[in-house]
């Protein structure tokens, strides 16, 4: 699947648990086929992911996180919200609070096979 927003557009890989959903944005030529993941790989976060959690039958909660060099705007953030709201159909008039933190990245833990 693919996310889009004006000049820009990402990969998008869902997750469905019962009524619940995860949407990973990345981009997919940052990824190794499985015959190239020998020696050094280098594995790539993506750009965040959002969680759409429903609550009974009138409501949701939406967290998540993404990553402040690629969703540069509210609105960007806006339209990733619209998004995932929009891959199901049981969000449709629900209240839906949402947290969706702009980060920045400054440190990672790796580990890839070579040390």
């Amino acid at each position: 699947m693919k996310f889009t927003f004006e000049n820009f557009s990402c990969d998008v890989d869902i997750f469905y648990k019962d009524q619940d959903i995860v949407a990973r944005f990345y981009d997919s030529s940052k990824e190794q086929n499985e015959d190239e993941i020998v020696n050094l790989v280098i594995v790539d976060p993506g750009y965040g992911y959002l969680h759409l959690k429903l609550k009974g039958d009138d409501s949701a909660l939406l967290s998540g996180f993404l990553d402040d060099r690629v969703f540069l705007t509210d609105d960007m953030v806006e339209a990733a919200i619209n998004y995932i709201e929009g891959l199901s159909p049981h969000a449709q008039n629900r209240y839906i609070p949402n947290h969706i933190a702009r980060i920045k990245q400054t440190s990672y833990v790796e580990y890839n096979g070579e040390y």
